[in-house]
């Protein structure tokens, strides 16, 4: 065989081996644009609200660092679960998000038959921070402190009307558990989302609520609501002032509210990772830090993993069924 001969056969080859080899090239490269376009993070709540309120700080950041926009997209109602079951039916490519709250795994658990099993139809991406809870009251009552209150409710049985963002969410719960910690029989009022509630208590159409310290922040700062306890062992550090339940001498509960992001089940791990690397790196800036802290929030996520926090849903999704059903 000549010398041109062998040349042209070797140039016939190599050309036919990266004819296929350039899919396998495309792909990596398309791998490696991820994200390409904007980015939906749905909120499964009422504007104003505890998860609202995270989610358009999140977006702000999260579009920074991702070069791309991510738009806060709220889609209210049971508690989240609508917002959730839209997620979970969304293309599992990485641009439809979901921000959620523990209490849509609350929620979902106390029915019977739940449109949604939250660990099979969403992936976690990673959590994004953790909310306390506490009593408030309108300055309409009559209570100066926690003793206060629970005096005026026996003298009152059912008068008191304790509002709650919808049945079987986290403050109808942990507001149920208050009455029966401490003897006192309140009537509940279910609303659409924290933020409406908390407007008929400063309106004077109800009294009293279990809510985060993010959803109730601002009446608090501008005096409209006072808070009279908070429902975790300790104080925290947003509300220095306001004593823990437990030193009052009642049960603390489990009493934070945490929010995660979560995309649809399916969606390829490399989105998932990127998601998290940055979830991670807009948390650990001292800006947002500080917004978050001041607002009531509490960001420190050690082990902020994709893992943890699907194993974490599972471990609250079993917790909680055990205690509804």
């Amino acid at each position: 065989m000549s010398f041109w001969k062998t040349i042209m056969g070797t140039l016939i080859v190599v050309s036919g081996a990266l004819k296929f080899a350039m899919p396998a090239m495309a792909y990596d490269d398309e791998v490696k644009v991820y994200p390409d376009r904007p980015i939906t993070l749905v909120v499964g709540f009422p504007p104003g609200g505890m998860v609202d309120i995270l989610g358009r700080h999140l977006a702000k950041a999260m579009t920074e660092e991702l070069g791309q926009t991510v738009i806060v997209e709220n889609r209210p109602g049971a508690t989240g679960s609508i917002g959730a079951l839209a997620v979970a039916r969304a293309a599992p490519d990485g641009y439809t998000l979901y921000l959620s709250s523990s209490a849509v795994m609350l929620y979902l658990a106390a029915q019977a038959t739940p449109a949604l099993d939250f660990s099979e139809g969403l992936a976690a991406v990673g959590k994004v921070a953790v909310a306390p809870c506490i009593i408030v009251v309108g300055n309409h009552v009559k209570a100066g402190n926690l003793a206060d209150l629970i005096q005026l409710a026996r003298a009152n049985p059912g008068q008191l009307n304790m509002a709650s963002p919808s049945v079987n969410s986290l403050g109808h719960i942990l507001g149920e558990a208050f009455q029966k910690a401490a003897g006192v029989q309140l009537h509940h009022i279910p609303y659409q989302g924290a933020a409406p509630a908390l407007a008929d208590i400063v309106g004077e159409r109800a009294d009293l609520m279990v809510t985060s310290v993010p959803s109730a922040s601002a009446f608090i700062n501008s005096n409209r609501l006072r808070a009279i306890a908070v429902l975790t062992p300790d104080r925290v550090p947003r509300l220095p002032d306001t004593p823990s339940i437990k030193e009052l001498g009642y049960p603390a509960l489990q009493s934070s509210d945490w929010s995660g992001i979560f995309t649809p089940a399916g969606t390829p791990l490399h989105v998932i990772s990127r998601l998290n690397r940055s979830i991670n790196t807009v948390l650990a800036d001292a800006k947002l830090q500080e917004q978050l802290t001041s607002l009531g929030y509490m960001v420190s996520l050690p082990g902020n993993t994709p893992e943890n926090v699907d194993a974490l849903v599972v471990q609250e999704s079993e917790h909680w069924r055990r205690v509804l059903h």
